[in-house]
């Protein structure tokens, strides 16, 4: 009877999980996503020894439950061309709230190989409005490397970016902005002793990525540099040819990254190409359980105004996987192309305070 019981369950659990993925599948079918997970990682700190995921089997495939949830509040002041950055208050308090949600299974085989499936829900609300989407990624993962079909992670994770050393509620707009397409891709990732690859293109040809993260062997501190390219459609405007380079260092519990980038754009129709450059740095400093960061970006578009945003963050960790954090974001950028049209905008400042649980 136990036997019976064990396989009943997991069927159930099979059922489960299929039904899960084919909702990912659907929800990703019927729009795109835009958010940055990076933009909900920040919220939490790097895992305690002791935790792990949620993790059981269902026949010969191993099963991965973890997640982050957070809610908070946030007060804006001259909130101008806020867009889709964050949501609208005018000066008052108002209450966001969502997560990350990730399932994912592997099977390893005898033969060195693994396949699996990686899904992910994203949970964004204010106020009373929300919205849920999907990703996912089917995997075949070998010694020469992880070949994929999806979009379950971020195309420019490798990219290390001033972002990449924010804390709490801190978020440095625009720093990243130009990312590669969130659509579905072919993908392919590996490591070459000390150097992470990855490549992609969309299912459909039109956009396109590919770069490097080389990180030093060294023991007392740790170097690293990343480039990456970036090609293809952007805004359903322009054709777009971008370069980011990036240099990390981490000494103790302090690490500073300073970037660099260049984005050509060339308009679909009779208009002339223009260019994008920005500069941006970042820093962190670890104190016992808090985390303190800072970081500011300097743009220029179409030889227009010259772009600014500034922010102040701070997670402060009160429990395993449990986290306070705050933060502080100013953003001036007003910006169009040779056609007339906007490229970047905002021009805000304001508060966000929030507590987040990872587990």
């Amino acid at each position: 009877m136990k036997n019976v019981s064990n396989i009943i369950f997991m069927k159930r659990v099979g059922w489960a999980l299929l039904l899960l993925a084919a909702n990912l599948f659907l929800l990703e079918s019927l729009s795109a996503q835009t958010r940055l997970v990076s933009d909900v990682d920040r919220r939490a700190g790097p895992r305690a020894t002791l935790q792990k995921p949620v993790a059981f089997e269902v026949g010969d495939h191993t099963v991965l439950v973890e997640g982050i949830m957070f809610t908070g509040t946030q007060y804006l002041f001259d909130n101008l061309l806020v867009g889709d950055l964050v949501p609208d208050t005018v000066d008052e308090w108002g209450h966001f709230y969502g997560g990350v949600f990730d399932l994912r299974t592997v099977r390893k085989m005898a033969n060195s190989l693994s396949y699996g499936f990686d899904g992910r829900l994203l949970i964004n609300g204010f106020g009373g409005d929300a919205s849920t989407r999907g990703r996912f990624d089917v995997f075949v993962n070998s010694y020469r490397g992880k070949f994929s079909y999806g979009n379950f992670d971020d195309r420019n994770a490798i990219a290390i970016s001033p972002r990449y050393t924010l804390s709490g509620e801190a978020n440095l707009f625009y720093d990243g902005f130009f990312a590669p397409s969130d659509r579905r891709a072919f993908r392919y990732r590996t490591r070459l002793s000390s150097f992470l690859i990855d490549a992609a293109i969309d299912d459909d040809g039109r956009n396109y990525n590919a770069g490097f993260l080389y990180r030093s062997p060294s023991r007392t501190r740790k170097d690293s540099w990343s480039m990456h390219y970036n090609g293809g459609d952007f805004l359903d405007r322009y054709h777009r040819n971008g370069i980011t380079a990036a240099y990390l260092v981490s000494i103790g519990s302090v690490d500073l990254i300073a970037s660099g980038s260049w984005d050509e754009f060339d308009p679909y129709g009779r208009f002339a190409s223009f260019d994008r450059y920005s500069g941006s740095f970042g820093a962190s400093w670890k104190v016992g359980a808090t985390t303190l960061s800072a970081g500011f970006l300097l743009a220029e578009t179409n030889d227009g105004p010259l772009e600014t945003a500034y922010t102040v963050g701070l997670r402060h960790d009160l429990a395993r996987g449990l986290s306070l954090n705050f933060g502080y974001i100013y953003l001036d950028s007003e910006s169009e192309g040779t056609d007339g049209l906007p490229v970047t905008a905002g021009e805000f400042s304001g508060f966000r305070t929030s507590i987040a649980y990872q587990f």
